[in-house]
């Protein structure tokens, strides 16, 4: 799963008037105007040549009619946080990729290819409904082949390899996640453009080239023997959030919302939170949290008091309404003998 051009699709999201024009997310250094790098640019940007990584200077230069705008970190984590919060429910296992890209090891709940299209289909709707971003699906064998048949149909789109044999035979050598472009023209100076071309290799002669563990893994994605796991990684926040029945500033109307919040993330942990935040999603789709950290563990009963504590003092420093309430957890502490941290 690969969340669209995430930071310049979240601007558009937040600011509706930004749809339909050239788009780029910068990285001010601070040290001018302008000085700083593209950090993504949406697809209209992209059309005029503005990429990631390139400096502000230049692509002010060539793309006259972009609009530029500074990154906001805090924002995009929160937003991820949530989406790989959706993404988690669907499968067995979730390895986060990066802020904007996770694999999901969906082989216990989808018995053949057209479950997991389906399943597919409904995450890419759950999190467009859920948090208004559209996502890019790929299905496939193992991690590498869903990866590249996912880039395949960005934006907006669903890939599925149904003819694995033929799919191998067509992948380009500049299509594999983590070949670089020196190792690309180097096979390519000796005819080796695609993975059909790596099968026709000794693994001694592409290990000359390439070295032996670029060679292992090219020659195992070519003979479909690549099978690395989707490796879960430890998450350090659990969060929920609830959409409000209106946009409201009135406590008294928020304080359900925010206990089925606090007690639906309780029931995601193994253990108790030492770090507790409460996150809201103002009218405007901005969002604003407040937080707090202990050196106890936190039990329900006590997070509900502190999740309402950090409300009010949301509602007391922002005049706008609230659309959604969310608690994340932090620090959550497993210890066989939590009764000694408790407060």
């Amino acid at each position: 799963m690969d969340i669209d051009y995430f930071f310049a699709q979240v601007e558009e999201l937040l600011n509706p008037s930004l749809k339909g024009k050239p788009v780029a997310v910068c990285v001010y250094s601070g040290r001018t105007k302008d000085s700083g790098a593209i950090a993504t640019s949406n697809y209209m940007a992209r059309r005029l040549g503005i990429k990631a990584g390139m400096a502000i200077v230049k692509a002010k230069e060539i793309g006259k009619d972009v609009i530029f705008v500074p990154m906001r970190k805090d924002l995009y984590k929160e937003i991820s946080d949530r989406v790989m919060s959706i993404v988690s429910t669907y499968g067995d296992s979730m390895e986060i990729a990066s802020i904007d890209e996770a694999y999901v090891d969906v082989s216990r709940k989808a018995r053949n290819l057209l479950e997991a299209m389906d399943l597919a289909k409904r995450l890419k709707e759950d999190i467009l409904r859920k948090e208004g971003l559209r996502v890019t699906i790929g299905v496939g064998p193992n991690k590498v082949l869903a990866k590249i048949v996912a880039e395949r149909n960005k934006p907006d789109g669903l890939g599925v390899v149904d003819n694995v044999t033929k799919f191998i035979d067509e992948i380009e050598i500049s299509e594999v996640p983590g070949v670089g472009k020196k190792t690309e023209e180097i096979l390519k100076e000796r005819g080796i453009k695609t993975l059909r071309d790596v099968r026709e290799l000794r693994i001694e002669d592409l290990a000359k080239l390439v070295g032996r563990s670029r060679a292992s893994y090219l020659m195992s994605l070519a003979f479909n023997t690549y099978n690395e796991q989707v490796k879960p990684r430890q998450v350090s926040h659990r969060g929920r959030y609830v959409t409000l029945t209106e946009n409201t500033r009135d406590i008294n109307v928020i304080l359900p919302f925010i206990k089925r919040a606090v007690d639906e993330a309780f029931s995601k942990i193994n253990g108790l939170p030492m770090e507790i935040y409460v996150v809201a999603i103002m009218e405007d789709l901005d969002i604003v949290s407040k937080g707090k950290s202990y050196k106890f563990a936190l039990t329900r009963e006590y997070a509900n008091v502190v999740s309402i504590e950090l409300l009010k003092k949301i509602i007391e420093s922002d005049r706008r309404k609230i659309r959604r309430i969310g608690v994340r957890l932090g620090k959550i502490s497993r210890s066989s003998t939590l009764e000694d941290f408790l407060h």
